[in-house]
């Protein structure tokens, strides 16, 4: 039997808060540049609501503009959060290392959320692309919680004789259409979802990506 393993991006591989932080450092400064508001007030606003709310919230800028009371299109401001600096570094530590290791012994990919040409700055600068077999961006199928992008993902493995896990952070909606496909599911503790319960949906929880080859190994 054919063992694939894949992973979320964000919180997962890549940390986000470091993308996050310089994201909203940029729409701070464009905001002074533009309307001589304070940086460290704007960013202080962004970050309190992001940390309060997660990244699952969707009207963080729409928030901005009005506690701000800003005239300016809110594409603006989505387009410097979408178009910001991806640095090698934004990786966990044990991202590259647990990759390298898997890719020897099986199939890997990643399933991610989010905005496609923002995702793939990620992939493609952090060195990740070259590590994996498949990568999803279930933006140009249907977005997670739903089955769709994992049922894809298997379907592009060509065998009809698959193990497949996967490895991913936020209980809210990671694990729930992996689960529907019979995925075994893996949570990583960690990130801006790690105080969040587990569910009936995660199978291990895990504090660090080193721990996936012994469940993958093990798991019958």
């Amino acid at each position: 039997m054919m063992k694939a393993v894949f992973f979320d991006l964000d919180n997962t591989l890549y940390d986000s808060e470091k993308y996050y932080t310089r994201a909203f450092k940029s729409i701070s400064y464009y905001i002074y540049k533009n309307f001589k508001i304070n940086q460290q007030t704007t960013y202080e606003i962004l970050n309190k609501n992001w940390k309060r709310n997660t990244s699952m919230y969707n009207r963080i800028f729409d928030d901005l503009v009005e506690d701000l009371d800003l005239k300016i299109n809110i594409n603006d401001i989505v387009k410097i959060f979408n178009e910001q600096k991806v640095e090698e570094n934004d990786l966990f530590l044990d991202t590259i290392p647990v990759l390298k290791k898997l890719s020897n012994e099986y199939k890997i990919g990643i399933i991610t959320d989010g905005n496609v040409l923002r995702q793939k700055r990620k992939i493609q600068k952090c060195g990740v692309e070259s590590l994996v077999d498949l990568i999803v961006y279930t933006k140009t199928l249907q977005p997670k919680p739903s089955p769709v992008s994992f049922q894809y993902a298997l379907n592009q493995l060509s065998s009809n004789n698959i193990q497949p896990f996967y490895v991913a952070d936020n209980p809210k909606i990671d694990f729930i259409g992996a689960k529907k496909m019979n995925f075994t599911t893996i949570r990583i503790v960690r990130g801006e979802f790690k105080d969040v319960d587990s569910d009936k949906n995660v199978d291990y929880s895990i504090k660090t990506l080193k721990d996936v080859r012994e469940i993958v190994e093990t798991k019958l």
